[in-house]
């Protein structure tokens, strides 16, 4: 695409923004990854809720989906929120929510309590996302815009496992949720920083934006996005649980996944190289050996091997990550197909810990197998949508 197609693509305000276009991606990034930040540090938020607060793995589990059905409905809210609400104060005021929800889950420790909070929270951190997904399809290239926000997530992410395991014996209890407390703190700070973009919805689309967007390509990949998140998270939220079980230290355990996760950043940038070069055609490619890579769990019964297959995992999900999410929006100017990308995405990770849960009972290498065949399944969700897409 010429510099002259960025700049047509691109709104106005932005565009005429004293910043950098790679300055608005760092800061939506940043903000963006305040609401789905619990993901990344699901590894660490399952082990304090198992081994904190005393809940049993399946109860665990179920506040983990929790969080994650909670922002399944807060991203079906955006999709008639995000067009309708002022972005900026939205953002705001979902971020004291954010904070305020990880607060009050560090104080108490019913468990059908923590069920309510964490849904609450899913549901905030479900419509931030939805907002800043729709800022995203209006920047210049939102490929990486997607491969930004990933670097910032597994890079945060790894630490925020690492300091959550390190920090677990020493300071108050659920010290993880006030992690996640820190963050949105921050996220918070960067919002009035942000560009004034255009407020997203069909006001700012062009008359091309006026043809049907609910396209048989799109709805393939709204379902491998859905397919992907469910065998990521599914599988991610018990790698500590399984390194525990191989016989490694819940210490141990969580240093690795945390600076595995960290392992990602490298991945993210990668991706945005490929798109920059190859554009689309290594988006499937990416898919299979993100799932092929979680195979090498089965055999991390030694220190370096689970060491070695939790830096495998998170390296391959992160080039794919971004693909798949921005593959939404692909040609979407109004940001409507990025909202339901998003979506689908919360809907897959709310149902993964679930149904990991469940297979984890039956032992780890179901639980593997389970992950791999669903990324497989992904791939040529994707493979099909981009083979059926006229304008591949």
């Amino acid at each position: 695409m010429s510099r002259h197609a960025l700049a047509a693509k691109a709104p106005p305000s932005t565009v005429g923004s004293q910043r950098s276009p790679f300055t608005i991606d760092v800061m939506l990034g940043l903000v963006t990854m305040a609401g789905p930040l619990y993901i990344d540090i699901m590894p660490a938020f399952i082990a304090a809720l198992r081994t904190e607060y005393g809940l049993r793995p399946e109860q665990a589990g179920f506040v983990a989906a929790s969080n994650g059905y909670g922002a399944t409905v807060g991203a079906l809210l955006a999709l008639f929120c995000v067009m309708r609400m002022p972005w900026r104060a939205s953002l705001v005021g979902l971020l004291l929510v954010l904070i305020a929800a990880d607060l009050v889950t560090m104080a108490i420790s019913d468990f059908e309590m923590l069920l309510g909070v964490r849904f609450i929270h899913g549901i905030a951190g479900g419509l931030l996302v939805g907002f800043t997904y729709a800022l995203m399809s209006q920047t210049a290239d939102p490929r990486r815009s997607f491969g930004v926000l990933f670097t910032f997530h597994f890079g945060f992410g790894g630490v925020g496992i690492a300091l959550s395991s390190l920090l677990a014996d020493m300071l108050h209890r659920g010290i993880v949720f006030g992690v996640l407390a820190g963050f949105s703190l921050a996220a918070l700070i960067l919002v009035p920083m942000l560009p004034p973009f255009r407020q997203p919805g069909a006001a700012g689309a062009s008359e091309a934006d006026e043809k049907p967007w609910l396209t048989p390509p799109l709805l393939l990949r709204i379902g491998g996005i859905f397919l992907f998140q469910a065998a990521n998270l599914g599988l991610g939220a018990f790698l500590i649980g399984i390194g525990i079980d191989q016989g490694q230290t819940r210490l141990f355990a969580g240093s690795v996944v945390g600076i595995g996760l960290a392992a990602g950043v490298p991945g993210a940038v990668a991706m945005m190289m490929l798109s920059r070069t190859l554009g689309w055609r290594p988006i499937v490619p990416a898919l299979v050996i993100a799932g092929l890579a979680k195979l090498l769990v089965i055999f991390g019964t030694t220190p370096a091997g689970f060491a070695v297959a939790v830096a495998a995992v998170y390296l391959t999900m992160a080039v794919a990550l971004p693909y798949v999410l921005a593959s939404c929006a692909k040609d979407d100017a109004a940001g409507r197909a990025t909202v339901l990308g998003g979506f689908a995405s919360k809907l897959g990770l709310a149902c993964g810990p679930a149904v990991a849960g469940i297979l984890y009972t039956m032992g780890s290498t179901v639980l593997v197998c389970a992950s791999v065949a669903t990324v497989m399944l992904a791939a040529a969700c994707f493979a099909l949508s981009f083979r059926i897409d006229p304008k591949r």
